[in-house]
């Protein structure tokens, strides 16, 4: 694992941290190799039930991909075609994770920054962020996979407002356009955050990776959906220790203790 990705564990809450500050958490290529790893790492840990995705630093979620490596990254089919399908395969296994995801993002979100919050289930952000994508100014390319992700969540004309018009959204456009889902005064952020991935945390999670995956599911083209896997997995929930557990403590007005069986 690099230095420049933190993992923390705090009771059922996961912390992976992009710790790049004096860069702004710019991404390089061993960065994305050490996303890839810090959430097989969370992915394998039972215990972990929701994972806080932040970078260090208090100035920026992460300001994009660190330019300054560009050439000895970037340069030639074969360099750039690897750098691309790390960073891919990391973001998939974000996306893809059975454990709920949680972009906390304060600050600068630019780039390779705004590609690792969509593949996060939730994303909240401090009065003080920003969000952009210039690729224009780069002459970089985006993969269809992407593109898609992030024209999901805030359909076409936005994404071409960030890509090909280079508009930044500050905290409130970016909350009007669904790039995130709440956004937070500054100085309450942080507790804010903590306090909601540990709500997330004490939920049931075979519901949470059922909610996650069917949804999903409904965001990929009708021909390639798994359908039968969502019934089956709607199925789980019911036939669950949990949704006993659920039902019991709501009957008996108290705290439900989930197991995830």
């Amino acid at each position: 694992m690099t230095d420049k990705i933190i993992t923390e564990k705090d009771g059922a809450v996961g912390r992976l941290i992009f710790n790049n500050p004096e860069k702004l958490n710019a991404i390089s290529l061993e960065m994305w190799e050490g996303l890839g790893t810090a959430v097989a790492v969370f992915e394998d840990d039972p215990d972990i039930r929701a994972i806080v995705v932040s970078g260090a630093g208090g100035k920026s979620f992460i300001a994009g991909a660190d330019v300054s490596k560009y050439g000895d990254e970037r340069m030639g089919r074969e360099a750039q075609e690897h750098y691309a399908a790390t960073g891919e395969k990391s973001l998939k296994a974000l996306y893809n994770s059975k454990k709920v995801t949680i972009a906390a993002i304060d600050g600068w979100c630019i780039g390779g920054g705004v590609s690792v919050a969509v593949c996060c289930d939730l994303r909240y952000c401090s009065d003080k962020s920003k969000f952009g994508q210039p690729a224009m100014r780069y002459g970089i390319g985006y993969r269809y996979s992407s593109l898609r992700r992030l024209v999901d969540l805030i359909g076409v004309p936005a994404t071409k407002d960030m890509l090909l018009g280079g508009l930044q959204f500050d905290a409130e456009e970016a909350l009007k356009k669904h790039l995130v889902g709440r956004v937070i005064p500054e100085t309450d952020f942080n507790a804010w955050i903590e306090k909601t991935a540990k709500g997330i945390s004490e939920g049931a999670p075979l519901t949470g990776y059922q909610i996650k995956y069917t949804l999903n599911e409904i965001c990929k083209d009708p021909a390639d959906r798994k359908t039968d896997r969502c019934e089956e997995l709607f199925q789980v929930c019911y036939a669950s220790d949990d949704y006993k557990e659920g039902v019991a403590a709501f009957a008996e007005k108290r705290k439900p203790q989930f197991k995830g069986k």
